[in-house]
C-alpha cells in the first residue's frame, strides 16, 4: 500500500460556485493498510437543485429531500478525511466545496 492512507474524493453540487453553491452528494474512497472502504451519502443542500443541474448529476430534488444537511454529516466526514492524502480528479473544486461547507458548520 502507500505510505500515507488516502482518501478518494467525489462530489456533486447545485453549482460551479463553492461560496455560492451547495454539495448535493458525497463519494468517498478510503485506502489504508488495512484496506480499503467505501463510503457515500446524499445531502440536502437546502436550496433548489436546477433543471440542468438535475440532468448534468441525475439528483433530483425528490432524491435529497429526505437526505442529510451538510450539517448532519460534517463530524462523520471530517474524521475520514482527517489526516489522510485528498485525491480527486478535480481536487480544487471539491476541496473548495468542502472548505466552505466545513466553513458554514464551524469546522476549519
Amino acid at each position: 500500500m502507500a505510505a500515507m492512507d488516502m482518501v478518494f474524493v467525489d462530489l456533486e453540487t447545485t453549482g460551479a460556485t463553492a461560496t455560492a453553491d451547495r454539495i448535493t452528494e458525497v463519494g468517498l474512497v478510503e485506502i489504508a493498510d488495512d484496506g480499503f472502504r467505501e463510503w457515500s451519502t446524499l445531502v440536502n443542500p437546502g436550496v433548489r437543485i436546477s433543471d440542468f443541474i438535475e440532468r448534468l448529476t441525475g439528483i433530483s430534488n425528490a432524491m435529497v429531500a429526505d437526505a442529510p444537511r451538510f450539517a448532519d454529516i460534517a463530524a462523520e466526514l471530517a474524521e475520514r478525511l482527517a489526516g489522510k492524502l485528498f485525491v480527486a480528479h478535480n481536487a480544487r473544486f471539491d476541496y473548495g466545496f468542502l472548505k466552505s461547507e466545513f466553513a458554514r458548520v464551524g469546522i476549519d
